[in-house]
């Protein structure tokens, strides 16, 4: 139950973070006129905290498990909550101040999302931490598209922009002292006694994985093209909602953009009680495939598999979108529904190839590529688009523009697929060499505790034998 509650508290954690670092693009019609900013400036707001979050990785990627993860969590979200509340409070009349401070909030914010997954490793095995994944995945995903509609909620209310970024700190406070009050939350206290120099030297070899670097090429590449994606494809529905109204069905476009995370939702809704108890089937031999033996390359292969169904319905919501909005909403369901294999095991897949010890590591190695390679994506896009269009002002002319733009950069997701089938070769080997480096650090540990007994035993038998001759001593002298 103990461990039960401390996932859920991890998540919600996690929830409010998203819900203060992605409310804040809603809000920005607020701050502007708030500080007397202008769009470069208020760029800063984001771009800092860009900076922060990097640097946050790079520090986790090398020293991350060098501390015990408990109090990394416990201490980064304090930090987090404190930081995030004075921005409010004492950068309300300085805009640099609030900038400087929402900045370090942002770096600590990165630094307890990164534990989150090794912490639930410590906690459950097998099944149980696959569905432990999935609750917080899917939690994430639910954040980031309701943060969107709070926001703009807050803008069309009234309420003032602090009102939107001073609640979910304070609320982060009660899953805090919750996860403090448990004693029995065991993370890698084995491990966090380790010298700066062997934990730099491990952290740099986690590269020698070869599942790990394919893993975290396939995901970069995936996001470099999702991020692109999910930045212009709003502005190819607007063009096309604004020049093919019939298209739509009269439907207003905040109505069109509901309607379009709610087929992504219920996508991965769909997605998870079927994709994720269909692989851990397949790699216990359990369910369907009872009698069946363990298959360690289930896992790779869903995934895999996924990957190119994405692929393919990223595709074919770009060429449909100015063909029927019927069909752009089934492809966006199963949009939705194939990334389900690649955001739930694909985690479950790098704690399962990197030693206990490293898992942190891992984590920020990935988190950290990811940030910088999809970085540009989004400026990419749009210049491709703006070499395509050319002098042209043509409505019809930008929207082909921003769809040759989107479509040249589906090769991105292609070889975000590729990756994942290289992962499908090298997976096996790489668990059974994890395996084994458990059970080495694991015979490594019990022999230090037996040697450090019998060092005491012998300590105390000298002790015992200098009493005895110093009695014996007295003795004869007396």
């Amino acid at each position: 139950f103990s461990n039960i509650l401390v996932a859920v508290c991890l998540t919600i954690v996690i929830c409010l973070s998203i819900f203060n670092s992605q409310g804040i693009t809603g809000i920005i019609p607020l701050i502007k006129p708030h500080y007397d900013i202008n769009d470069s400036q208020t760029a800063i707001i984001q771009t800092s905290s860009s900076i922060t979050h990097a640097v946050a990785l790079v520090l986790v990627w090398l020293f991350g498990d060098m501390f015990r993860r408990r109090t990394m969590f416990l201490t980064a979200t304090a930090i987090w909550i404190v930081l995030s509340l004075l921005a409010v409070f004492f950068g309300s009349n300085s805009f640099m101040t609030f900038v400087i401070l929402r900045a370090l909030a942002g770096g600590a914010s990165a630094v307890f999302a990164t534990l989150v997954s090794p912490i639930l490793a410590d906690l459950f095995k097998d099944r149980a931490l696959g569905i432990a994944l999935m609750f917080s995945t899917f939690s994430e995903t639910v954040a980031m598209f309701v943060s969107m509609i709070v926001s703009s909620w807050i803008v069309t209310s009234g309420l003032s922009w602090q009102s939107a970024l001073i609640v979910y700190p304070l609320l982060a406070i009660a899953p805090l002292l919750c996860i403090l009050c448990v004693d029995n939350l065991h993370t890698n206290e084995e491990h966090s006694e380790r010298s700066l120099r062997r934990s730099f030297t491990g952290a740099l070899g986690i590269l020698s994985i070869k599942s790990v670097l394919f893993l975290t090429a396939a995901n970069a590449f995936g996001n470099f093209y999702y991020t692109g994606y999910t930045f212009w494809f709003p502005t190819m529905y607007l063009i096309a909602w604004t020049h093919i109204p019939s298209l739509f069905y009269g439907l207003s476009f905040p109505t069109i953009n509901t309607i379009n995370t709610v087929a992504m939702l219920t996508g991965m809704a769909c997605g998870l009680p079927i994709i994720v108890p269909l692989a851990q089937s397949w790699r216990f031999g359990t369910g369907r495939f009872a009698g069946r033996k363990e298959y360690n390359r289930a896992y790779p292969i869903i995934v895999s598999t996924g990957s190119t169904l994405s692929a393919v319905m990223f595709i074919a919501s770009i060429l449909l979108l100015d063909q029927s909005y019927v069909a752009c909403l089934i492809v966006t369901f199963f949009v939705g529904f194939a990334q389900v294999a690649d955001a739930t095991l694909t985690q479950q897949m790098r704690l399962m190839v990197v030693p206990s010890n490293y898992r942190a590591s891992a984590t920020a190695l990935n988190s950290l590529i990811i940030v910088l390679v999809s970085t540009p994506s989004a400026q990419l896009v749009g210049m491709l688009a703006d070499v395509f269009r050319g002098d042209s002002a043509l409505p019809y002319e930008q929207f082909h523009a921003y769809q040759l733009a989107s479509l040249c950069f589906t090769s991105t997701a292609v070889a975000s697929a590729i990756c994942f089938v290289f992962v499908v070769y090298y997976f096996p080997g790489d668990c059974k060499q994890a395996e084994q480096n458990e059970e080495d650090n694991e015979r490594t540990s019990l022999l230090e505790k037996h040697m450090l007994h019998s060092e005491s035993v012998t300590s105390l038998s000298k002790i015992g034998h200098a009493l005895v001759s110093k009695v014996k001593s007295d003795e004869l002298t007396q």
